[in-house]
């Protein structure tokens, strides 16, 4: 039977209801992030320890991208189903989390099954956009990654008021968030004017696309923009505290607060990311935002010596030039793979960007402790200027 299209002048409406949806049910992501300092006293955790509580999140979230994926799930089964009971079960799994943990074994396994629920969130999301927008494609994008950045950030604003908040509580009102998106996307949504019919299954087609040149050179300009992202997300109050103490500065404002912003500002870059693909094109955006990125990480000693004044700024910036290339990158990955496998594209190139967030995040903390914090986030220059070259090969008619 033919799926029954709705009309593409809602188009807006749902690219909306997509983003709050991504936003909400992204809250089980980083509540474990939010709960590590409550832990860290609860449980008498160490430090290593308690990094457990995000890692294992990400270890999940890497298996389930590469499960989905294989499995070709988003593009055999009706991508909002997937993604309500995707959202559904990361909620149950958080509760869970909250409610059964009395130890970091169990935390770290139900942090685990909530990071594999996660892989039918972010990239199922991203092919929801791609149901409903075409043209503007990478407007629609921008605005999800917008929604999921502002998530991301939540944490380290919870870290300035988190000792009024008892960290179960605090738990099961990111379950029900996630439980919310979930539903807005069931009840909520319809299915996208541009929705493909279901593909034969296919355990290759996440391999065969990287086959196709254009999608494999923007997918290398993905991963390079991943070396870096999350590396400069989770390490800048380090790199900032570092700074401050160095010299020692008091802050302008605590260093948690201020990650809160730096990070939460991307979320205004890939709104104005996507505004400007409409008349420059994605590949152009992108590759404004690794260069710019560039720029800054080899910048980054130079800065950390700078007073406040020059630094925090530049920090903010930096926030926006480094995430605002990641809704451009889902956008030509979409336009670049077979229309019927578009969820198992985004989501194996996800899976490998995630993987590698991990081993950048390792590197430039075990970097850190040999050259110190002045001199650490050089090295994520590398992600992207190889990231830069990749995406300067793609053919400019993708623009």
């Amino acid at each position: 039977m033919s799926p029954k299209y709705v009309s593409p002048k809602y188009s807006g409406r749902a690219v909306g209801l997509i983003s709050l949806a991504v936003l909400l049910a992204s809250s089980v992501w980083f509540s474990g992030t939010a709960a590590a300092p409550a832990l860290k006293k609860a449980w008498a955790l160490s430090e290593v320890q308690a990094s457990w509580l995000t890692v294992s999140v990400q270890l999940g979230f890497i298996l389930g991208t590469f499960l989905y994926a294989i499995f070709n799930v988003a593009d055999i089964f009706r991508a909002r189903n997937v993604f309500f009971l995707s959202a559904f079960a990361g909620g149950v799994f958080n509760a869970a989390f909250a409610l059964l943990s009395t130890g970091l074994t169990e935390a770290v396994l139900f942090r685990f099954l909530t990071g594999v629920t996660l892989a039918g969130v972010y990239p199922v999301g991203m092919k929801l956009v791609a149901q409903w927008e075409r043209l503007k494609l990478g407007w629609g994008l921008g605005l999800m990654v917008g929604a999921l950045t502002l998530g991301t950030a939540i944490p380290s604003l919870l870290f300035v008021v988190g000792a009024e908040f008892d960290w179960r509580r605090l738990m099961a009102g990111a379950s029900f968030l996630s439980v919310a998106g979930a539903l807005i996307v069931k009840i909520g949504l319809g299915d996208g004017p541009h929705l493909q019919q279901a593909p034969r299954f296919d355990i290759h087609a996440a391999f065969r696309i990287f086959k196709l040149r254009d999608f494999r050179l923007q997918a290398l300009g993905y991963f390079g923009h991943m070396w870096e992202l999350y590396a400069f997300w989770s390490l800048a109050a380090s790199y900032l505290a570092a700074s401050f103490s160095s010299a020692g500065r008091p802050a302008s404002l605590p260093v948690s607060l201020f990650v809160f912003v730096t990070i939460g500002i991307g979320a205004v870059g890939c709104v104005l990311a996507g505004q400007a693909s409409r008349r420059y094109g994605e590949r152009a955006i992108a590759l404004v935002s690794l260069i710019g990125s560039l720029v800054f990480c080899a910048l980054s000693g130079f800065l950390y010596i700078a007073p406040p004044w020059l630094l925090l700024p530049a920090m903010l910036v930096w926030g926006i030039l480094v995430i605002s290339d990641s809704p451009m990158f889902s956008s030509l990955a979409a336009q670049t793979c077979p229309p019927e496998y578009t969820g198992t594209a985004l989501t194996i190139q996800n899976g490998i960007g995630f993987a590698i967030t991990v081993a950048s995040i390792l590197f430039i903390a075990w970097i850190s402790s040999l050259v110190g914090w002045r001199w650490a986030f050089t090295f994520l220059a590398a992600g992207p200027f190889l990231g830069a070259v990749a995406t300067a090969r793609l053919r400019t008619k993708i623009s």
